[in-house]
């Protein structure tokens, strides 16, 4: 479902915006295989009413992937706490007329595609990160989600699968969005449009939402553009992804089901999310990194192979204990990365210890670094099935009266392992950063 709207009564006319649309539009159906009749495409004529009418009746049709895209004019109101996407007729003194406000497009979402797998919304408007504010990140099934809005799950759904939202905003909450005259795509959407097209080399045959907004951060934050945002709830811009077209784009493990995975999409009987496609970065060249042929230890899962279900509420106390562990080793390791950033000169914009691996491959061609981020993955993952669950709404918030006690028992014995892993992890990010801090200095 795509809308883009080029001309305004009272607003200047954005020309890039009809041929983006056509644009992304294509690349899409290219991409995922689909028919015309899959996607529905909206322009400067649509009026509110059509839009979320279209709206509704894709999102009531979907079953696997729900993809809303809105390019044009954003306002927001006096308050700066509403997002109004702009139609022709959009007041700019009054941001309630001539628009449609993001609250109405997301209810819209949320009740008529409750039964979609995956919802990907992507804003190419100014203001649009506060579409953020009521994209919460959490753990919910689609069960739990159905409940939450009081309607009816889905009756083929399947309690254990992946499942999530994901938002996308060209911009923060408080900035801008780009779209020079002569451009034949907003500027967000044509970052967006390249990465796709033109793929990222040595990142296996498909590449999560994750990885590709990363890359259009980095293009548009190089150019001092405001930096866009990405909400996701789950897993879901990991599991999300789209093919790689770069000619080196690296295929799946052998034995793997099929071609390279979506990001945990074949999930273990426990339901964390599979991490053995961790291998798929391809091997450093020899000819442009240090110590080719030394290897980081990839971490696949420090979790047990057979879980102990959760004892009850006697047990809290020594849970919570555990939980409060993983969490001071993890600390340790987001701070060995704040030295690696230093050493390394890491942009100051790069901040997670997933998105300062990944960058770092980026530049340096290094797929060492690649394994790094993903066994920081699996670690980050460390309280998944621990903690109290608390059903989370993706666009309204955590629903506290639903909430069910930890699924598995943690303990002093999976302390110890993770820490093990923790410290084999920062053994060689440490041996891996001073290879490359060698040859930079």
């Amino acid at each position: 479902m795509l809308i883009g709207v080029d001309s305004y009564r009272e607003l200047d006319p954005v020309p890039a915006v009809a041929p983006g649309t056509r644009r992304l539009s294509k690349l899409l159906r290219d991409l995922w295989g689909l028919p015309k009749s899959h996607v529905t495409a909206l322009g400067a004529g649509a009026s509110a009413h059509q839009v979320l009418g279209a709206v509704r009746d894709a999102a009531q049709a979907t079953r696997d992937t729900l993809v809303v895209y809105f390019a044009g004019h954003g306002l927001r109101d006096l308050d700066g706490r509403n997002l109004y996407l702009c139609l022709a007729d959009a007041d700019p003194n009054h941001p309630q007329v001539g628009t449609v406000a993001y609250k109405d497009l997301r209810d819209v979402l949320r009740q008529a595609g409750h039964r979609a797998r995956y919802r990907l919304t992507f804003l190419d408007c100014c203001y649009s990160g506060l579409a953020g504010a009521m994209s919460a990140h959490g753990l919910a099934t689609r069960e739990e989600l159905a409940l939450a809005l009081d309607e009816d799950p889905a009756p083929e759904s399947d309690p254990t699968e992946e499942y999530g939202d994901v938002v996308l905003t060209s911009a923060p909450h408080d900035k801008q969005s780009f779209s020079p005259p002569d451009a034949d795509c907003p500027e967000a959407t044509g970052e967006l449009i390249k990465v796709l097209t033109h793929g990222i080399p040595g990142m296996g045959s498909e590449l999560s939402v994750s990885l590709v907004w990363r890359q259009v951060r980095r293009g548009l934050v190089s150019r001092g553009r405001p930096e866009p945002q990405l909400y996701a709830q789950n897993y879901a811009a990991e599991l999300l992804g789209f093919p790689n077209r770069a000619p080196a784009a690296v295929a799946a493990l052998p034995g793997a089901n099929g071609p390279a995975r979506r990001f945990g999409a074949d999930s273990p009987e426990d339901g964390e999310p599979d991490r053995t496609d961790m291998a798929s970065a391809p091997p450093a060249d020899p000819s442009s990194v240090p110590e080719p042929d030394w290897q980081p230890s990839p971490i696949v899962r420090w979790r047990p192979e057979k879980e102990t279900p959760y004892p009850g509420s006697w047990y809290f106390k020594d849970q919570r204990e555990c939980i409060f562990a993983l969490d001071d080793a993890w600390a340790e390791l987001k701070k060995e990365f704040k030295e690696v950033r230093r050493r390394l000169r890491v942009p100051f914009h790069v901040r997670s210890p997933v998105s300062t691996a990944t960058w770092l491959y980026l530049s340096t061609g290094d797929s060492r670094w690649m394994i790094v981020a993903r066994s920081l993955r699996t670690l980050e993952d460390r309280r998944s099935g621990y903690t109290q669950h608390v059903p989370v709404d993706p666009y309204a918030g955590p629903v506290p009266s639903a909430a069910t006690p930890p699924t598995w028992k943690l303990t002093a014995d999976h302390v110890d392992s993770y820490r093990e892993k923790v410290e084999q992890l920062r053994a060689d990010i440490n041996k891996l950063a001073g290879l490359h801090s060698d040859v930079r200095e």
